[in-house]
Formats: structure tokens, sequence, C-alpha cells
């Protein structure tokens, strides 16, 4: 074996800590972290000159909401991201120019051979194309494409999509994946050692990126997702209200003749499959309920939101004859 080269494989029958499932597993935690740097290679030099930089305000808010998330369940640390950035508006994804150039535990833990804990780096990129309407996670990596920035909405439907797809990490679902792939992704690494490819990293990228989900892995990452999030103060509805529209979008595409956006192709969606995101709401809130930190966070937006109301009422009402209604309506941007 070329040195440096991790063994491939790895054979154990593990359990999903989140939802007590039983699956095989046969490629080592160190594998599956190649491998997803196979992938994260694969997506820059594909999208070369299309990725925004890190400075960008909109890379800085991704890198913002995914450390957010990472630091409510110690699953590690945004790579060069030193500072918190302030909140975008509640209105953060509207489509503008904006983008141009059952377990009921309260922690959220990884499978056995760790692959997210609290020392491990993980690498954001936006990737600046309105037409791909898709997010990805590797071991450590995030992978946002601006196309779905507009179907989040804001920033809670953005926590919802990076909760789910750390969720997929979370849960190792690529080692499972990848565990039926062995001998594609021995010669891979073994090729890659020698200083060779072939074009075999490319086909491994599209296991890992561009192949489905089982049904059964994308509910275990809704759940995971949805107690990430929700350990993060983010409120937990975000998830369902996101998938339905990711869902009416796929509706209007196939009605329209069109191709369905990337994110189905990875991402099967179902009314089934939101009905039981909002069957488990009850477990979000109550994370949120039981972290002093949400509920310090929650009076705060509380209070600016009376401030809001306040100042319309008062300042704004009178002197423009505004109508009860409306100061409602405005009310309801904050909510």
């Amino acid at each position: 074996m070329s040195p440096g080269l991790s063994p491939v494989v790895s054979s154990d029958l593990q359990q999903v800590p989140e939802t007590g499932r039983w699956r095989f597993i046969s490629v080592s935690p160190k594998t599956e972290v190649q491998v997803g740097q196979f992938a994260l290679q694969q997506t820059l030099a594909q999208f070369q000159g299309r990725i925004l930089p890190d400075e960008h305000p909109v890379t800085m808010h991704v890198k913002r909401v995914v450390q957010t998330v990472l630091d409510a369940s110690q699953l590690g640390v945004v790579r060069g991201y030193s500072q918190p950035q302030p909140h975008f508006s509640s209105n953060d994804f509207a489509d503008d120019d904006t983008w141009s150039s059952s377990s009921s535990s309260s922690s959220i833990k990884s499978s056995p051979a760790t692959i997210a804990s609290a020392g491990k780096e993980w690498t954001v990129i936006v990737v600046d194309d309105r037409k791909i309407v898709n997010a990805a996670a590797t071991p450590g990596a995030v992978i946002v494409f601006t196309g779905i920035l507009p179907i989040c909405k804001d920033e809670q439907g953005l926590a919802a999509v990076l909760s789910h797809e750390i969720g997929h990490v979370v849960a190792r679902h690529a080692a499972e994946r990848l565990s039926s792939q062995t001998i594609a992704t021995a010669l891979t690494l073994f090729l890659s050692a020698l200083g060779l490819d072939f074009g075999i990293s490319a086909l491994l990228n599209k296991l890992l990126l561009e192949l489905p989900n089982s049904r059964l892995q994308e509910r275990e990452a809704d759940l995971i997702g949805l107690r990430l999030m929700s350990k993060a103060c983010y409120d937990p509805k975000a998830s369902p209200a996101m998938f339905t529209r990711l869902g009416q979008l796929q509706s209007q595409a196939s009605r329209g003749g069109f191709s369905s956006p990337e994110f189905f192709n990875t991402h099967p969606s179902s009314e089934s499959r939101v009905r039981e995101i909002e069957s488990h709401l009850g477990e979000g809130y109550a994370l949120i309920a039981a972290n002093p930190a949400c509920a310090e966070l929650q009076e705060r937006v509380q209070a600016f939101k009376e401030s809001v109301r306040l100042k319309n009422a008062f300042d704004l009402g009178p002197r423009l004859g505004q109508s009860h209604n409306h100061i409602h309506d405005e009310e309801e941007v904050w909510r």
C-alpha cells in the first residue's frame, strides 16, 4: 500500500445513533474524508471562475450559518471563518442581484467512527450559478449554489438546507454509498497516490454528489437536520416550509416541461416527507426551549419585533394615515 494511503476497507456493522437503523459500512472514516476531498476538488475545477470569493458577503453569510449549526452540536469549525457577520434581513434571499459575482436525544452524535467532531475543519464554497438549484455536503465540505438561495428565502430556510446536508455527513450516508463501490474507491485512491486518475475521480464525484440518496437516508437526514437547526436556535418549521417551496418548484418545472432542479436528482421529494418532518416539530421546539441560548435569542427577537411594531404604529401610522391592517402586514415580515 502506498505511503499515506489509508485502508479502504474497514468492515463494521454500525447503528445510526439518531434513528437506531443498522447498516453495513466497509469504508473507513479516513477514506470517506479522502473521497470527500476528491469531490470538492472536482467541484472546484468544474466551476472554476464561478466560485464566490471567501470575503464575498454571500459566502460569509453562508459560512456564518454553517458555523452556527456546527457550534451548537460541536461538529467542527469552518475553515477561514473568524468573526460573526451581521444577520441578513428576514427576506435575505429575494430573487434580485444580490447573488451576482426517533430518539429524543438533545445531542447530535456522529457514528462510532467519528466523521464530524469539535476539531474537524469544514470548507464552505458558494458557486455563483442561479440556474443550479442545489446544495451538498461531504465530509469536511459544504457546497451551496446560488440558485437555491431564493428557494431558501431567508436565513431560516438556508439553515434548514445546510442542516439537512450536514445531517447526511453526521449519519455517514456517503460511507454507505461508497461501501457499494469499494473497488472503484480503492482504485481511485491508488491511482491518486501514483499521480494518475483517468477520469475515475469524476465517476466517484458523480456517486457522491449526483446519484440519488435512498428515501431512508433522506428521512434520516431530515430528522437529524431538524435537530441540528433547532439546537442552533433556528425555527424548525422552516424545514418543512423550505421543502414545500422546493416541491412547488418541482411541480412548476414538470408542468412547464422543464427538467427538475438538480436538488431533486439527489433528494427525492414527496408530500408525505413534508408531513413526517412536521410530525417532529414538537421535538425541535423542545430542543429550543431547553437551550438557554435560544431563550435569550427569542427574547431579543421579540423585543426587536415589538420595537418595529411601535415604530410603525406611532411614527409612520399617524403621519401617513396607515391602517391597522397595514401595520399588521409590516409586522408579518418578522414572523
